[in-house]
């Protein structure tokens, strides 16, 4: 009987050292067999929806298509906004420096400036100061920076049609 039990043990391990090694095959064959899969599933969408695949090929030509010309626009547009935007920072510039001349071509304005730069009249006394900063008039004289008041979703635009709002010229 011993012998009998142990010729079953051993043909119930075979089988089931067999069954595993199918499985090991079957999986194999399934790994090399996923791209080809992956393409005969994409065939048979295409042979059950043959009109839907057309028309979102067709969607995705016509924004390609339009993609050239819309950024065009869409930069020609942003340009001329950005240009806006310098054109008014430079007028107000030009008013400070406007109001700034009609000032100085006063005699008050004559004696401030004189008094700024350090000069005095006959009947005045010099007095240096020390420990306050001068002020500084070179910002008013300088280039011009614009704020980033752009919304969000002009931003993302920029983003997409490759639009640099500092490199505009």
């Amino acid at each position: 009987m011993s012998d009998r039990t142990s010729r079953y043990d051993r043909d119930a391990t075979y089988a089931e050292v067999r069954s595993a090694r199918r499985e090991r095959a079957r999986n194999a064959r399934r790994k090399q067999s996923s791209l080809t899969g992956a393409v005969e599933s994409v065939g048979d969408v295409f042979r059950a929806r043959p009109r839907t695949i057309i028309a979102v090929l067709a969607i995705i030509f016509v924004v390609a298509m339009l993609y050239g010309p819309t950024r065009g626009y869409y930069v020609a547009v942003r340009t001329g906004q950005t240009q806006q935007a310098i054109y008014e920072a430079y007028a107000a510039q030009n008013e400070l420096l406007r109001q700034d001349l009609e000032r100085l071509q006063s005699q008050e304005g004559i004696e401030d400036e004189a008094h700024r730069r350090g000069l005095v009249g006959k009947d005045e006394t010099s007095v240096v100061v020390e420990g306050v900063p001068p002020e500084d008039t070179s910002a008013m004289l300088g280039d011009i920076v614009l704020e980033d008041t752009r919304p969000w979703y002009i931003k993302v635009l920029d983003i997409i049609f490759f639009y640099d709002p500092n490199n505009w010229q």
